[in-house]
């Protein structure tokens, strides 16, 4: 079985090429070295075709349900929370039809299971989708678990691929194989099954990064690989534990961080307990448990695309068998390259938070907030800026969005996808002319917020007797300038009815005599001596706005 793609101006293969199991694993010495081969069968200007058969198939050890059920029900699971399953007959082909010598072509029977993916997607009307190949079935493109990511709120719809094929050009840094996919779905498990197959439009397939990722990628698939999933560096002794732990709980585990690859969470649990060991050096810290150059590159790279969502999560910790280092591994780019800015454009009261551009994005995380507490540390991130700024041009990013244009437009401009786009089409040229000018303008901010004092959490009011006590975190100046905050209370989020304020404070509590029963807003805004000023983490979230910055509190 093998893959064809279609690419505008590029004859394609009478000869796909051949599907193969993955190679065998390659040992690994410091330093993150993929085989960047693996990339070899990336075009990026095509599209591929496949066609999807759900079908109904009797088997009493995997419970599945029709494709209707699947796209009908709350998040697409059931009520105990397990994705929602219906067995499907995968094919390749090319835009006529499943064809011969392509992946699945004449099978009869079920070759997988296809799913929802995501989260916010899941509710959407065009959903993301997850097909996972059964081991009979064989290697598509060299990937069992075939990601198909519709990308809906992206009008670019090539966001998370050009981050992608950025990423294959980057030292220290393993990318994944992203494809354009055509997808025609024919449901056989409705009252009235599917004549011809459905189109469904363009998704962006991509790899999964898993066991099989790893040694595709010539990596350790005996290693440790975890996914973020709300992981901001702390220790959480609750629920990171050694697998042999008697109170060892997986499903804990995964709520923080999701495991991969190996169960034996040793490195993890040294690298987080040196973290916040006060008495190692910072430098040592890094030196020992990370590798600087996927360290700093993976960060400058998230600042030149914009990618403002990868402090907690979006992202993956990887560290093979024989290396006691950790390695950063790139996910979810589809909400980078100005999506946010273009959404405050359009919205402007529900904007990103000051905080949200540059270092302070990842103030919120103790790995981050530690090593760039050190100058020497923001001097390093520096030159890769300027470094990784040499590889992500605007003469590239234009060259990238070319070789997509065809493919992209075709599908956009057309149902089923024309009438699903989250506003007028017109959009969709506007947004991609944005595009190649991103990298410099996230630059330029990047150097600029440096100025900015760092953000910080403020804490719950303590009510002593006829008194409110208020208290926050100190911020921190990169600069090592002065600071000072400004506090208030309000009747309201927006900060038009205010009942006390000062301004010009030193230390980082204040009191203020009981308001008596109500709901009260408060903020802290601190500045450094130059006027440079910052808002905390908090932030309230009405129907019609996000104040950020602000905390609500209700007095009984």
């Amino acid at each position: 079985a093998g893959c064809t793609q279609d690419a505008p101006e590029q004859p394609v293969s009478d000869n796909p090429p051949a599907t193969s199991q993955v190679a065998s694993t390659q040992q690994m010495n410091e330093g993150l070295l993929e085989n960047r081969s693996v990339y070899d069968q990336d075009v990026d200007g095509s599209i591929v075709h496949l066609y999807v058969t759900v079908v109904n198939e009797e088997n009493s050890k995997l419970k599945t349900t029709t494709f209707t059920e699947l796209n009908l029900a709350p998040s697409g699971r059931n009520e105990k929370g397990e994705d929602l399953q219906a067995k499907v007959i995968m094919q390749e082909g090319t835009a006529e039809g499943p064809t011969q010598g392509h992946f699945g072509f004449g099978e009869s029977r079920a070759n997988g299971t296809i799913e929802l993916r995501g989260e916010s997607s899941r509710r959407a009307e065009q959903k993301s989708y997850k097909i996972r190949l059964f081991d009979s079935a064989g290697y598509w493109r060299d990937q069992r678990n075939i990601n198909l990511s519709k990308h809906k709120s992206d009008m670019t719809r090539v966001r998370q691929k050009l981050s992608f094929d950025y990423f294959e050009q980057m030292p220290n840094m393993t990318s994944l194989r992203t494809q354009f996919v055509q997808v025609k779905i024919k449901d056989m498990t409705k009252k009235n099954p599917d004549r011809d197959y459905v189109d469904y439009g363009l998704f962006t397939q991509i790899e999964q990064p898993n066991k099989t990722f790893l040694q595709a990628h010539g990596l350790d698939r005996n290693g440790n690989l975890y996914k973020a999933i709300d992981f901001e560096f702390h220790r959480y002794e609750e629920q990171l534990k050694l697998a042999t732990d008697p109170t060892y709980d997986k499903k804990a585990f995964d709520k923080i961080l999701e495991i991969k690859g190996s169960e034996n969470h040793e490195k993890l649990i040294s690298m987080l307990d040196d973290l916040h060991n006060p008495a190692i050096n910072t430098q040592d810290f890094l030196d020992k448990h990370f590798d600087r150059e996927n360290y700093y590159t993976w960060l400058a790279s998230n600042l030149l695309m914009g990618n403002h969502d990868t402090a907690v999560h979006n992202f993956y910790l990887y560290s093979p068998s024989n290396s006691n280092k950790w390695y950063f591994l790139p996910w979810d780019y589809d909400a980078s390259w100005g999506f946010f800015e273009e959404e405050l454009k359009r919205s402007p009261e529900k904007g990103l938070g000051q905080w949200q551009f540059g270092i302070s994005d990842y103030w919120v995380s103790n790995l981050h907030r530690r090593i760039f507490k050190d100058p020497e540390n923001i001097k390093t991130l520096n030159e890769k800026v300027e470094e990784v700024s040499k590889i992500i041009t605007k003469e590239q990013t234009e060259k990238y969005l070319k070789s997509y244009y065809p493919i992209v437009s075709k599908y956009v401009l057309q149902q089923p996808d024309l009438y699903n786009l989250p506003l007028d089409v017109s959009y969709f040229h506007n947004e991609q002319a944005l595009l190649s000018g991103e990298p410099e303008r996230n630059k330029k901010r990047y150097y600029e917020r440096q100025e900015n004092p760092m953000p910080f959490f403020m804490g719950e009011p303590r009510k002593e007797g006829d008194k409110l006590i208020f208290a926050w975190d100190h911020s921190y100046d990169l600069q090592g300038d002065d600071l000072t905050y400004d506090f208030a209370v309000s009747y309201d989020p927006a900060f038009t009815k205010i009942h006390a304020q000062v301004k010009g404070l030193t230390g980082v509590q204040y009191t203020i005599n009981d308001p008596g029963k109500g709901r009260f807003f408060w903020r802290v805004i601190v500045r450094d001596s130059k006027g440079n000023a910052q808002t905390a983490f908090d932030r309230v979230e009405s129907e019609d706005a996000l104040y950020h910055g602000v905390k609500e509190f209700v007095l009984k």
